[in-house]
């Protein structure tokens, strides 16, 4: 029996050490290999506190994004709010929603990394 056959649904096109930095960088070198994709880990809980200070669901923050002509989909929140790498745009705009600079809403090994 193959590995599709066998019901491995983890994706068999992405390599499993990107699967593994794709949760979340656990060392300042994983933080710098992200951004060097263009990626970077989000502070999961501090987003997840901001949006429901405002008392949005996820679908409100992408509707008032959109309305804002910032280009943050539900998608993405979600992926943000999993704990899961962004694009480095999207935490730009998402610190412009929150109005917060960029390093506040980065892990703290993101933030280091940047520094």
């Amino acid at each position: 029996m193959s590995d599709a056959d066998s019901g491995d649904r983890t994706g068999g096109d992405i390599p499993h050490g990107d699967r593994a930095t794709a949760k979340g960088p656990s060392t300042p070198d994983a933080a710098m290999a992200l951004l060097h994709r263009g990626q970077v880990m989000l502070d999961n809980n501090l987003l997840r506190d901001l949006r429901q200070a405002r008392l949005m669901s996820q679908q409100d923050l992408a509707d008032d994004c959109w309305r804002r002509n910032i280009q943050v989909s539900i998608a993405t929140i979600k992926r943000a709010e999993a704990g899961r790498a962004v694009r480095y745009r999207i935490a730009r705009e998402l610190a412009r929603y929150f109005d917060l600079p960029q390093t506040q809403i980065l892990l703290k090994h993101q933030a280091q990394a940047l520094a």
